[in-house]
């Protein structure tokens, strides 16, 4: 009767953590939370329900309580490279950069083959100034990364973006191209085509590439973004009216998505 009790006890939270999990990935945000924190009632220092915990705590806007989750998640288990990169994470996303560069790095440690990762590391570098170092994790997220999969677009886009921002035009495009490649149906990368495009002089296919962008579905490029650049690119082409029309829908939108 004793293993009995002692079974029924371990298999409570590990059966709520496999609710929870599975209510996340269906997005039944509000089960999710229920039946994790019923997890963690009773074992409280479950590290996946720690996770887990934390990442819908970032989803609720409360990084308050994520931070204090995967803190305590890489205390009680410092080899779980999810708790690690999950903090690194968090921190990227607070804009602390300094503090993402520990828990990332360890999170590659423990799983070199992961392209996530490198590619915060690749954008922490950047947002620290950074470029070399960069580069560097850049082109290894990309090397880790499945050929033709959005993980790798995304990849493509922020590396391509960088690309631009040190006018390195050419390669900055190719980087799109790629990631078009891999995932036709993304906007950031048909956005990003288009202003390299732009700045390359090529305003027709650059316009071509954001009207293509219009028409797919929003993630982080904003309508306003696109019809802002379409704006100024039908100007380029003495299009006054199709400049116009662009003018007046970037304009709506900023203003709605201001409010």
């Amino acid at each position: 009767m004793i293993w009995l009790l002692a079974f029924q006890l371990a298999a409570g939270p590990a059966q709520h953590y496999e609710n929870a999990r599975q209510d996340f990935a269906q997005q039944r945000f509000s089960e999710a939370v229920s039946e994790v924190d019923a997890a963690l009632h009773d074992s409280p220092y479950m590290v996946p329900a720690l996770v887990l915990k934390a990442r819908l705590a970032t989803f609720a806007h409360r990084p308050d309580v994520a931070k204090s989750c995967l803190i305590t998640a890489v205390t009680v288990d410092p080899a779980s490279e999810e708790a690690q990169f999950y903090l690194g994470l968090l921190y990227y996303m607070q804009n602390d950069f300094k503090l993402a560069i520990s828990p990332l790095q360890t999170a590659h440690t423990l799983s070199p083959r992961s392209p996530l990762p490198v590619f915060y590391l690749a954008m922490t570098q950047e947002a620290l100034g950074d470029e070399t170092q960069a580069l560097e994790f850049y082109q290894q997220a990309e090397n880790l990364s499945p050929e033709k999969a959005p993980q790798s677009a995304e990849i493509f886009v922020a590396h391509g973006r960088f690309l631009l921002s040190l006018g390195r035009t050419e390669e900055s495009i190719d980087k799109d191209r790629r990631a078009i490649e891999a995932d036709p149906n993304s906007r950031d990368a048909h956005y990003e085509l288009a202003k390299g495009l732009d700045h390359e002089g090529d305003f027709k296919n650059a316009a071509a590439e954001g009207e293509r962008a219009l028409t797919l579905p929003e993630l982080d490029t904003s309508d306003a973004q696109i019809h802002f650049l379409l704006a100024n690119l039908y100007r380029k082409l003495n299009q006054p009216d199709l400049a116009k029309a662009h003018l007046e829908k970037f304009q709506a939108a900023h203003q709605t998505t201001n409010r």
